[in-house]
């Protein structure tokens, strides 16, 4: 009996430790951890990205302030200016703050 409660709390760890966005850089920010996605390319043409920040690294705020640098970033790499299509936020676990931004470059 306690072989299957350690084996279920195992099992309930790792699958809740997973991130919420796809984890292509992990990064300090402030004093917690943020995952982020890289820039991607729709179909339509916009682009889009993702990023979800620990509390320490601003939970929300954390998360916003990722993917809108990390789009201004690409678009100026074009010396284009960042126009926000869609902004979406969410948490993962309640604990981690999540962000999702549609884009485009100008």
């Amino acid at each position: 009996m306690k072989t299957i409660v350690i084996l279920s709390s195992i099992l309930i760890c790792a699958s809740l430790s997973g991130c919420a966005v796809q984890n292509d850089k992990t990064q300090f920010n402030g004093l917690g951890l943020t995952y982020q996605s890289d820039v991607k390319k729709l179909q339509n043409g916009d682009y889009y990205t993702e990023a979800e920040a620990a509390p320490a690294a601003g939970r929300m705020s954390g998360a916003t302030g990722v993917v809108n640098t990390k789009a201004t970033d690409f678009c100026k790499a074009q010396n284009k200016l960042m126009k926000e299509v869609k902004q979406e936020t969410d948490s993962h676990l309640l604990i981690n703050g999540v962000a999702r931004l549609t884009f485009r470059c100008e």
